[in-house]
């Protein structure tokens, strides 16, 4: 679906700008996230969606833009920790803003290699914290863990950090009432027909180090599998990727759609900028 009446038609919303405001933004900045593709991939989405999936929600920017039109949202992701900050914002957001604010006060390289440390938190809101935190003042927002699932980024150089907002984090936990979160693979949401999936896993052959097993060619497959298992089964399905020889392989009996995407995590400043990406979808 590619006409702006028509998707008007369908969501029953008639302004000058078909993307309603939505009620809360994305909490954490994150690599490959979607906010600046969001008025490319709203175009394209199905006609009508029961219920939404996202099993690689990541920063969640398709989620939050779309979920005053959702009935319901199950949003899951294999980082451990993100998913413990989504359901600590969700269930104890005045809590966590207590701690962000701490963080705020006491930020410093001192402090941010304290806290990047602590590995084994037992609290989920100190966890949370600690994810958002290190999020909103390491190098280039970028979360990237060793082969034992510890993050290691340098603190980035920032003069004012937006450690805690207060007013997003409110908004983020109402809006999160409505979704279903869980600490799961891609393999083991259970759509039914007339429902959206919606998968944006790492990239083929870019950066994939946001958990400490990576993401492979191998994993690429077993997902392609489960997205023409769901296919067959009535659901419709989007996922993003790379432009690469290896996904328009994968998805040869799907649907592509070119896309430009802005790509700055690159330690040279040339290799950052416009790069093409695929929205491939069954429908």
């Amino acid at each position: 679906m590619t006409d702006l009446t028509q998707f008007n038609k369908i969501f029953s919303h008639t302004t000058k700008n078909y993307l309603p405001k939505s009620r809360a933004n994305p909490f954490v900045k994150w690599v490959g996230g979607k906010r600046a593709l969001v008025p490319d991939i709203v175009p394209l989405l199905p006609e009508n969606i029961n219920s939404y999936y996202e099993p690689f929600v990541g920063g969640g920017a398709l989620f939050f833009a779309l979920e005053s039109r959702l009935r319901n949202a199950y949003l899951s992701d294999i980082n451990l920790d993100l998913i413990i900050t989504y359901k600590a914002i969700a269930k104890q957001p005045k809590q966590l803003i207590r701690l962000l604010k701490e963080h705020e006060s006491q930020h410093g390289k001192t402090h941010y290699k304290k806290i990047r440390d602590k590995h084994n938190l037992d609290d989920p809101v100190m966890v949370a914290a600690r994810f958002i935190y290190l999020n909103k003042t390491c190098y280039n927002g970028l979360y990237r863990v060793n082969k034992q699932g510890k993050f290691n980024v340098p603190i980035g150089n920032y003069k004012n950090p937006n450690i805690c907002d207060k007013e997003n984090l409110f908004a983020v936990s109402e809006v999160l009432k409505k979704a279903g979160i869980e600490y799961h693979s891609f393999e083991f949401i259970e759509p039914q027909s007339g429902d959206f999936v919606y998968c944006d896993p790492p990239y083929d052959k870019t950066f994939t180090s946001y958990s400490g097993n990576g993401f492979n060619l191998d994993d690429q497959e077993k997902l392609r599998d489960k997205c023409v298992q769901w296919s067959n089964s009535g659901v419709n399905v989007m996922i993003s990727n790379s432009d690469t020889d290896n996904i328009r392989s994968l998805y040869k009996n799907f649907n592509f759609n070119n896309v430009q995407a802005a790509r700055n995590i690159n330690c040279k400043g040339n290799g950052r900028g416009k790069v093409g990406e695929l929205i491939i979808t069954n429908y």
